[in-house]
């Protein structure tokens, strides 16, 4: 079988751009699909979460126009992010997907399970946080330069490592475990983005923060999301303030008994590296568990 550090890098024309992605994984099941963090492509996801979840269900993994193998240009919305996802699922032939999203990955898959419900079986959401309302909060406004600017691959570890976790010696040593792991793969990884499809993803977290009733904004709609949701963060997360998770949780469970909440303890936004074999077990559980009615 096939893993994250083995897969192919297949590529399917995805609204009239060529994108990248890798299926692989248990050859019978309801893939997963995972959508990325900013500048991250296919390759910047721990090959500990993937591998231990593809033993068990097929895993599709890509990179969104603009990203890393993929061409075109970074859409500057998040609705525009899942509209490339929901046409790659439906160009690959797939009925229905669970979905994954991470950070701003997650706002992506909040639009994905809003504007794609047909294709959208589960979602979980990762380290994020729901669009333009009062009680959302900013982290502090030195995380995103930090990783804007970082070019080599020691900026990057360094920029990766002090904003996923805290800085304390066992906590660094997590983060270099994760780093080293997740650059297993060598033969034909996706590069980091550009300093202009960068900004193109930063452009979208603008508007996504911008005050204002729009469709292509998650917040007003949350209701609308009736399928099974996971909403999941460390429980000290500096870059997406662990309290957005909390009220996206709420605002989904005013309509939808099926939408949990898992904070880890102990943890910032890399919860999912940290305690990548931990996650997988409890994410497998949600995507297999029986739906309340």
């Amino acid at each position: 079988m096939s893993t994250q550090q083995t897969a192919p890098t297949l590529y399917k024309d995805v609204l009239g751009v060529k994108t990248a992605y890798r299926l692989f994984g248990a050859s019978t099941g309801v893939p997963l699909l995972f959508c990325q963090h900013f500048r991250g492509t296919m390759d910047h996801w721990d090959p500990l979460l993937i591998n231990t979840l593809a033993k068990a269900r097929p895993i599709l993994l890509w990179d969104n126009h603009g990203v890393g193998k993929s061409s075109g240009d970074v859409p500057l919305t998040f609705a525009g992010w899942a509209a490339v996802a929901i046409a790659l699922v439906k160009a690959l032939g797939i009925k229905q997907v669970d979905v994954f999203g991470f950070s701003m990955g997650g706002m992506m898959a909040q639009m994905v399970g809003l504007n794609g419900p047909e294709v959208t079986r589960r979602l979980i959401i990762g380290g994020s946080t729901p669009s333009y309302y009062e009680g959302v909060a900013s982290g502090p406004d030195w995380t995103l330069p930090m990783l804007l600017n970082a070019s080599t691959p020691e900026e990057n570890e360094e920029a990766f490592i002090k904003t996923f976790y805290s800085q304390s010696e066992t906590k660094i040593a997590h983060g270099k475990d994760w780093w080293k792991r997740m650059n297993e793969r060598t033969e034909g990884r996706s590069p980091y983005l550009n300093m202009e499809q960068s900004l193109r993803q930063i452009a979208a977290v603008e508007a996504w923060f911008t005050p204002g009733t729009n469709p292509d904004n998650s917040y007003d709609r949350l209701g609308e999301l009736k399928m099974p949701v996971m909403v999941v963060n460390g429980d000290d997360d500096i870059i997406v303030p662990t309290e957005n998770s909390i009220v996206m949780y709420r605002k989904i469970k005013e309509g939808n008994r099926n939408c949990h909440l898992h904070i880890y303890p102990d943890v910032g936004h890399g919860f999912l590296n940290e305690y990548a074999e931990m996650f997988a077990a409890h994410a497998a559980l949600f995507l297999d568990m029986d739906v309340v009615v």
